[in-house]
This record gives C-alpha cells, structure tokens and sequence, in this order.
C-alpha cells in the first residue's frame, strides 16, 4: 500500500466478540492500525503496553489505536484482560486485511510489525516498518501531528 492510498473496507472481530467496522470511523477519526506477531510474546507485550500507555494521547489527536494479528478473538480476550489494554485487538483470521494492505507474512506464519495510519479522509499519511516497537508510536504520531498542521 502505498502513502494517499485509501483505506479497505473492513470488519474484523474483536477481542470481547464484537465487530469492529472501519466505516463507522471514516471521516469522524485518525486510524492507527499496528500489526504485531503474537499475544504474550516480550517483545510484543511492549509494545502493545506501550501503545496502551500512549492510548490517550492518540485519542487526543482523534485517532483510533487498533492491534491486530491473526490469533484468535479468545487469545485476545486473555492478553487484553492481563495488560489491562484499553483499545480492542483485532483477529485477522486468513490474513484477509494483512493482505489487502500488502503485508506480507514472515516465514509464511507470522504477522510482521507493520504500523498504518490513516487521515480522517481514509488516506494512509504513514507506513511503519520496523523490529523497534517504540518507533511505531513516535512515527505515527508525528504523522498525525503533520497532518494536522496541513
């Protein structure tokens, strides 16, 4: 995907069973939807706690904050619970998004650590990339931050 693309459309199940549709956030939200590799793993544990500590700040710049990997609504439910997140995670079950943004997974198993951001408009103003989960949340604010002055 690349930067003034626009958002896919999608509906993805949440950690507590619900439905989580991206059209009810178009135009009205910021989306920052940051892929991970796996629930309970340490270095995935930070930066989903990191994201949890910052989720306030995201939410002050209008912006929704969405985890998403491929395992499931359960296994989500018990990381959430444990860490005490206060935005959902999302289950990707089949890679449906991951493909539809261009992820491509690593070793044929895992959800890399990719971070989108989308304006209000639905255009993506930044793509993250990187191993270093605290990257991923100063880039994506300063994207925002960017946009914002724009």
């Amino acid at each position: 995907m690349k930067i003034g693309s626009h958002i896919p459309t999608f509906s993805l199940e949440d950690n507590k069973g619900n439905w989580f549709n991206s059209d009810e956030f178009l135009y009205k939200k910021y989306f920052v939807l940051f892929f991970y590799p796996m629930d309970f793993t340490p270095t995935c544990t930070k930066e989903v706690c990191e994201f949890r500590d910052v989720n306030a700040d995201f939410n002050a710049l209008d912006a929704v904050v969405v985890g998403i990997n491929g395992q499931s609504t359960s296994s989500h439910e018990r990381f959430y619970t444990k860490h005490q997140l206060n935005f959902p995670l999302l289950s990707d079950k089949g890679a449906k998004l991951s493909k539809l943004l261009g992820i491509k997974k690593k070793f044929g198993l895992l959800t890399p650590r990719e971070t989108f951001v989308f304006n209000k408009q639905g255009q993506l103003i930044e793509h993250i990339v990187s191993n270093v989960a605290n990257v991923h949340i100063e880039e994506a604010m300063k994207a925002i931050k960017k946009d914002q002055r724009n």
